[in-house]
């Protein structure tokens, strides 16, 4: 094969890359529930809900207003994909709130809510 034809194979391997299939990542969190655009109220039951792979052990749910820790929702339950919890009634009201999922025997391993959900 020429320089050209190498030159070819290499651009159409670098272009067709991120289309392959990458491999699942072995252990995860992923919050389901609230994960963006709901609206809770407060002093109202909500289920959190969540799923995970490759986790054994206790999870911490915890709340965060913009990019601070609010509140401690759980710091230590079950990693059963589902949490019942009532927000507080005088959480502020904010459309700002998301939600983190940490696996407690690894913390690295965690999730996000997507997006900002609302308590009022």
């Amino acid at each position: 094969m020429n320089k050209r034809g190498i030159a070819a194979v290499a651009l159409f391997a670098l272009l067709t890359l991120p289309l392959l299939p990458r491999q699942a990542p072995d252990r995860f969190i992923r919050i389901e529930y609230p994960n963006g655009g709901e609206v809770l109220k407060a002093g109202s039951q909500a289920t959190i809900r969540w799923i995970s792979l490759g986790i054994d052990g206790p999870v911490a749910i915890l709340l965060f207003r913009g990019s601070e820790q609010h509140a401690v929702i759980a710091a230590n339950t079950p990693n059963s994909g589902v949490f019942s919890w009532v927000p507080a009634a005088d959480l502020p009201d904010s459309g700002q709130y998301r939600l983190r999922i940490c696996s407690l025997r690894d913390l690295r391993i965690n999730d996000f809510s997507d997006r900002d959900f609302t308590i009022n």
